[in-house]
């Protein structure tokens, strides 16, 4: 006999949180489970956001979905402040979760960005009621994997979310019964040109966000750590989080570098040996919001999709056996190596297989494996903060936009070539490969060089250029000067003197085919990736533009200051 199960789908369910401000969730649940472990998103956007998040399966898995508007968004009340106020919260909603008459007791949290970093500052206090995370596109920190990059402010991705968070703070305000009709004027105006709005005067003044939402100018104005960033970070605290943890980025995410550190650094430190042995890794050909498997200037087809690789079933089977206290299935790593059209499992991360290869930049532009025998060379070129290197792709926060219009800036593998005329931008490339070569895993790049300026950025990029000439731009990364070392101090560079950079460019799974070559482009900027570096050692989200400084910069290859990229080199399986 064949029985009919019912989904109930409660609105504005009530929670009230610790300060005695009410936070709402919209409940999906079947009528025929008297009780159930939760799944909990909470959802700064203002909507249910269902549509990204696998309900269907998840009820299918034994689950009830509650999903959770974060104070100062959607039906809830309160004031919205980024991320400073979603611990409490989010600790609060996990024990609620826990307690309702529908529950179980257990609780695990899903959700992507945002939805993940709420996860991984509640899951440092050990929560009793939470069984497993699964963070998607997440950093690893607020400081360095959020707002900052290499020390550089990453303001393509900032000014877009605060652009769009600042649009809904102001539309949830007026619909709350407060007169926002001049900030909407502002606003409009700001969001004309969005660009030339925050690029009319000092980063940390942009018109509109940094009035809006305060968040903006504590961010800037502490390009250091001091005692904020730890204050509000969950980056130093992980070692305490006591659950499996399913982690699913992109390879053109903006928060790639996040994603795998908090992967390993749980699969090492974790509370506990449940914790540490129940981390799992899923990185696909996509970028921040999109998981078709068409990113860029490439289409690596259906199977490179989320779809394709099952990944709702994925999420469904690690939540389900998190909530039981089974054994986590599947392999540690999931990857997609690209171009050679496969998922591939691994056990570990980097993979004990990688052979470390060093390819050096030498005069000329050439780039090889063998070292430099040079006792003195350098290549130069002149930084000018008013007119950076535009980015094209790259692992991007910016989902549109472009030169006069265009996509370029959007994430992705994209053809540098379009900016070959460009004379501060030096290329070092190889000869033809002879054979297939396999790179995946952490690629880095050391540069010895030197600046004229007080503080200067240097940006380097991995490229595929293929037989036909198309250069596809693979990963790329960005280091300020003063933090080489790190953004807990600013160490002032001396100009003239030779300084040993290193610039991490995180990760990637990329198959560079037999007569391709390989290329290394060295820059100073990567607009409006990173925010022009203006020459000088003070804060430079302080300065006004007008006062850039050009630098001249060289970018040594010899025997004493050996430049060079360091590639995870996979050798092939045996047949």
């Amino acid at each position: 006999m064949n029985t009919t199960t019912q989904r109930l789908v409660e609105s504005g369910v009530a929670m009230i949180a610790r300060d005695g401000v009410i936070l709402r969730s919209v409940v999906h649940r079947m009528t025929d489970r008297q009780t159930q472990p939760i799944i909990l998103v909470r959802n700064p956007y203002g909507e249910p956001l269902t549509r990204n998040i696998p309900v269907v399966a998840l009820l299918q898995a034994g689950f009830a979905v509650v999903v959770q508007d974060c104070r100062g968004t959607g039906d809830s009340d309160g004031d919205f402040v980024p991320f400073e106020g979603e611990e409490a919260d989010t600790l609060d909603a996990i024990d609620w979760c826990g307690a309702l008459p529908f529950s179980s007791g257990r609780v695990v949290m899903y959700g992507l960005s945002y939805s993940g970093m709420v996860q991984l500052a509640a899951a440092v206090h050990a929560p009793a009621a939470l069984a497993g995370i699964i963070p998607i596109v997440t950093p690893a920190d607020y400081q360095t994997g959020l707002a900052y990059r290499g020390g550089a402010v990453q303001m393509g991705q900032l000014t877009g979310w605060y652009t769009m968070k600042t649009l809904q703070s102001l539309l949830y305000r007026a619909a709350h019964g407060e007169d926002v009709g001049d900030a909407l004027r502002r606003f409009g105006r700001h969001a004309a040109d969005v660009w030339a709005s925050v690029g009319s005067g000092p980063l940390i003044e942009a018109p509109v966000l940094s009035e809006v939402l305060p968040t903006w100018d504590r961010w800037l104005r502490h390009d250091t750590t001091g005692s904020f960033w730890p204050g509000v970070s969950y980056r130093d605290r992980r070692e305490d989080v006591a659950v499996p943890a399913l982690h699913v980025g992109g390879w053109f995410d903006l928060f790639l570098g996040g994603t795998i550190d908090n992967f390993v650094t749980l699969r090492e430190g974790a509370a506990t040996e449940r914790a540490r042995s129940g981390q799992r890794l899923v990185i696909g050909p996509w970028q921040h919001t999109d998981q078709s498997g068409t990113v860029g200037d490439l289409s690596f087809g259906a199977p490179a999709s989320a779809a394709g690789v099952g990944l709702e079933r994925t999420v469904a089977g690690f939540a389900r056996a998190a909530a039981a206290d089974d054994d986590i299935p599947g392999a540690p790593v999931t990857l997609y190596v690209m171009n050679a059209g496969v998922w591939r499992e691994e056990q570990e991360w980097p993979l004990a297989r990688t052979r470390w290869t060093p390819w050096y930049l030498h005069p000329g532009g050439v780039l090889s494996d063998d070292a430099p025998s040079a006792v003195d060379a350098a290549t130069s070129y002149v930084h000018d903060p008013a007119d950076p290197v535009p980015m094209r792709g790259g692992q991007s926060g910016i989902f549109a936009g472009g030169i006069d219009g265009g996509t370029e800036w959007g994430a992705g593998p994209r053809d540098q070539r379009p900016l070959d005329a460009r004379s501060d931008l030096l290329r070092f490339i190889s000869a033809p490969l002879a054979e297939d070569t396999e790179v995946t895993g952490p690629v880095s790049v050391v540069l010895h060089a030197s600046t004229e300026a007080d503080d200067t950025d240097f940006v380097a990029r991995l490229i595929d250029v293929g037989p036909d000439g198309r250069a596809l731009g693979v990963v790329d990364g960005i280091v300020r000067a003063k933090f080489r070392q790190g953004q807990d101090e600013a160490v002032p560079v001396v100009p003239g003197e030779v300084v040993e950079y290193r610039i991490d460019l995180w990760a990637t799974s990329w198959l560079f085919r037999a007569g391709h070559r390989l290329r290394v482009d060295v820059a100073s900027s990567s607009y409006p990736n990173w925010d022009p570096n203006l020459g000088l050692l003070a804060n430079n989200s302080l300065v006004s533009p007008r006062e850039g400084r050009r630098a001249v910069q060289h970018v040594h290859h010899s025997a004493p200051y050996p430049s060079r990229i360091l590639l995870p080199i996979i050798p092939p399986s045996l047949p």
